[in-house]
């Protein structure tokens, strides 16, 4: 039956050894920062067994009455196994055989009959969705082992969207053809410090989740946590009023059992509405870890991340512009560990109409002393002005699109010619697309190495449009040094070009040409 509570079902690379572990063993590993890696993890699959990892943990403290993780794996699944008195024997079992009892993630059903099969393999149930079978190949993990089907089966259910017919998507993303966010703040990399700092976050924000949602949205004590306990025969939709905040979600009516040849497999049914009825909320059941925009014309709902991924501009938007998008909780402080520095991981499987998008991952450092500047509550003054962070990434933002547009029409009249360009063609892209790339690795580090005098503040206001101008000069003359001009109107086209770019950014951009400006360090 592959129970999680007392089978070693998880492998672990723990002191550079693999080993496995049950999942109360695992978190004694977690709270001791035992675990540097999980083979057989994909890396689209790490978000949610991260989350995972986090809700269940911050569930099974909250129920027990406890506020400090146990060291010892006993006490764990004493915690976990309270959390399902009435189905110890399979709630946490990965194949049952019995349908009418709950599987792990696999709600219990009378209607077995009406199953088809829909994967053999693991990788086959996963998320990602693979266009004509090419960059990664489909149900190649014939073999698959237990955790593979594991992090697959956790995956599909906790981050799943729309993908056809009787095949809906998760409560906590704005739309089937949306994503699942996740900002983060964590200490580090490894995973002990990361999910015990937010199981101790979900339990210190438990509150505030639920203020952020209202009184109404979700059941304060005694609401389902764990959604596969519930049995799913008919399209009965679960309110978000029974459940818990940190509910851990089912999307799919899945169930694994053994074919024939003895192999696992995967067997469901579709459904004509989503497991949660949450629509009109449009993802926004205050997760912890998603930002919500505040677009008045939009209704509040979960930030969706597009095939651009967390961009800079997307980025300063999250952490600073807090008018426009409402922070996640997880962005507070380090619980207890207040003078230390930290980062914020941003990561999500971007999917569209039939295809994934990519999968997006962000890490911004954030020195402690910055991270005081962020304010995650809206300010209640919308006349107030930004703070001297706030206020200098808005304008580097906006002189950094200044820039890109004065690039833009430059290369364009040099590939067209100085008559009749179309400011509209594409031609330009690839160059403006390497000029987004360097100022995304130049801005966050530049936002944060400045101190808020505001003798200082005026500096870092001109040394960024400088920046920006280098910038703008450089990939000029590699298009000038590189690409062919119409016929024999080269030089003509250089010189149109030329005076679009310096007459462009000297209106624009005019710090950028200020005095000692032959001083400042190139760029490389």
């Amino acid at each position: 039956m592959h129970d999680l509570l007392t089978g070693s079902v998880i492998p672990i690379v723990r002191g550079g050894d693999r080993t496995s572990a049950s999942l109360p063993g695992l978190y004694a590993a977690l709270a001791g920062d035992a675990v540097d890696s999980f083979p057989g993890l994909a890396a689209h699959q790490a978000q949610a067994w991260y989350q995972f990892l986090a809700q269940l943990g911050a569930i099974a403290l909250h129920k027990s009455g406890r506020e400090t993780l146990p060291a010892e794996a006993d006490e764990w699944r004493a915690m976990i196994a309270a959390l399902t008195p009435e189905y110890a024997d399979t709630a946490w079992s990965i194949a049952v055989s019995d349908p009418t009892a709950p599987a792990f993630l696999q709600p219990p059903t009378t209607r077995i009959a009406s199953f088809r099969e829909c994967a053999r393999t693991p990788d086959r149930l996963d998320v990602p969705v693979t266009a004509k079978n090419h960059d990664r190949k489909q149900a190649q993990a014939v073999d698959g082992a237990l955790h593979h089907w594991l992090y697959a089966l956790l995956t599909l259910q906790t981050t799943q969207g729309y993908s056809g017919r009787g095949n809906l998507g998760i409560a906590r993303m704005n739309g089937g053809l949306s994503s699942r966010v996740m900002v983060d703040r964590r200490p580090g990399p490894r995973w002990g410090p990361r999910v015990c700092r937010a199981i101790r976050m979900l339990l210190a924000r438990r509150e505030e989740v639920l203020g952020r949602a209202g009184d109404s949205l979700f059941r304060r004590r005694g609401g389902l946590a764990l959604m596969w306990l519930r049995p799913w025969d008919d399209d009965t939709r679960i309110g978000v009023g029974e459940l818990d905040p940190y509910f851990i979600e089912v999307c799919r009516r899945i169930r694994l059992d053994r074919g024939r040849d003895g192999r696992l497999r995967a067997v469901g049914m579709g459904s004509e509405s989503t497991r949660v009825d949450a629509k009109a909320l449009k993802g926004n059941l205050a997760d912890p870890w998603v930002p919500v925009d505040l677009d008045p014309k939009k209704d509040a709902p979960a930030l969706t991340v597009g095939p651009g991924g967390f961009d800079y501009r997307l980025a300063q938007r999250i952490l600073l512009q807090h008018r426009e998008l409402l922070s996640p909780l997880s962005m507070k402080d380090l619980c207890g560990e207040r003078d230390r520095d930290s980062e914020i991981h941003m990561t999500v499987l971007v999917r569209g109409q039939g295809k994934t998008e990519g999968l997006h991952e962000r890490t911004i450092p954030l020195p402690y002393s910055i991270a005081e500047q962020l304010p995650v509550e809206p300010d209640p003054d919308d006349d107030a002005e930004p703070a001297p962070l706030a206020d200098l990434s808005n304008v580097m933002v906006e002189w950094a699109g200044e820039a890109r547009t004065v690039l833009r029409r430059a290369v364009l009249v040099y590939l067209q010619g100085p008559e009749n360009p179309d400011f509209q063609n594409k031609a330009a892209d690839p160059i403006t697309a390497r000029y987004d790339r360097v100022i995304d690795e130049w801005f966050f580090e530049f936002l944060f190495d400045h101190q808020w005098t505001e003798r200082d503040f005026e500096a870092a206001r001109e040394a960024w449009q400088k920046k920006l101008r280098k910038q703008a000069e450089r990939l000029a003359r590699d298009v000038w040094a590189s690409a062919a001009a119409p016929g024999a109107r080269r030089e003509k086209a250089r010189a149109a070009s030329e005076a679009v770019l310096y007459g462009g950014l000297r209106k624009r951009l005019p710090d950028a040409f200020a005095a000692a400006d032959d001083s400042q360090e190139d760029i490389v």
